[in-house]
């Protein structure tokens, strides 16, 4: 963690030194649904801040329901690049690219009872877990409006509130258990109507990440 508020803070200053001395930069850590992690801040001027991070999922977390235990796979990290536009004061809204190297996934490992794929009912015997997958693009814009000034002098606390738009992503699904079940065309067609169902199911839900950080940040030579 240490290394990645160097990195950043360290390619902010080379980039540009003499905007780091009249408007400011900061340094902060947030947690949120882009994860844990640092970020760096540049004020190019006393209302434009250009703002870089890195978000790393730690934690899996988990549930039962109905017999089936979940565990939900979020991408391994976020990296996120944009700038802050301040309206006044310490409110902003903000705008820039989202770059994630997986996509999230949701393990249900069938430990009793039965489960619906398709239009047929299969026991835990039948099919032991269950994995899907949502995929979509490698990167993303997203927009905000935020509070809290990063390049603000001294120690504050900030909050972002935003979405980012991930485009038509794709639920893909796999099954492990009895292989010369799951082999079989007639499975494989029920796993496909399944994967139809949850698309259908969550609608235009899937296509924004939703964007909520809360953090901690240190600012110098700043308004």
């Amino acid at each position: 963690m240490k290394k990645c508020i160097l990195t950043l803070a360290t390619a902010l200053l080379l980039v540009v030194p003499a905007a780091v001395s009249a408007q400011g930069f900061g340094l902060a850590a947030r947690a949120g649904t882009l994860g844990v992690g640092p970020e760096a801040a540049l004020g190019l001027t006393d209302a434009f801040v250009i703002r870089a991070g890195i978000g790393l999922m730690p934690f899996e977390p988990t549930a039962t329901i109905d017999d089936i235990e979940f565990t939900l796979t979020l991408p391994e990290k976020w990296i996120s690049i944009g700038a802050d536009i301040y309206l006044g004061g310490a409110f902003r809204i903000g705008a820039g690219m989202l770059f994630k190297p997986d996509d999230p996934t949701l393990t249900g490992e069938i430990v009793g009872g039965s489960v619906q794929i398709g239009d047929v009912t299969y026991t835990s015997t039948d099919v032991a877990q269950l994995t899907g997958t949502l995929d979509s693009k490698d990167s993303a814009p997203y927009v905000l409006i935020g509070f809290g000034k990063h390049t603000s002098t001294g120690i504050g606390l900030f909050l972002d509130l935003g979405a980012a738009f991930i485009g038509e992503p794709v639920v893909s699904l796999d099954a492990t258990g009895n292989s010369t079940l799951i082999g079989t065309s007639e499975f494989q067609a029920e796993l496909r109507k399944q994967e139809i169902n949850i698309e259908n199911d969550l609608g235009s839900y899937i296509k924004v990440w939703p964007i909520i950080n809360i953090g901690l940040r240190i600012g110098v030579g700043g308004s």
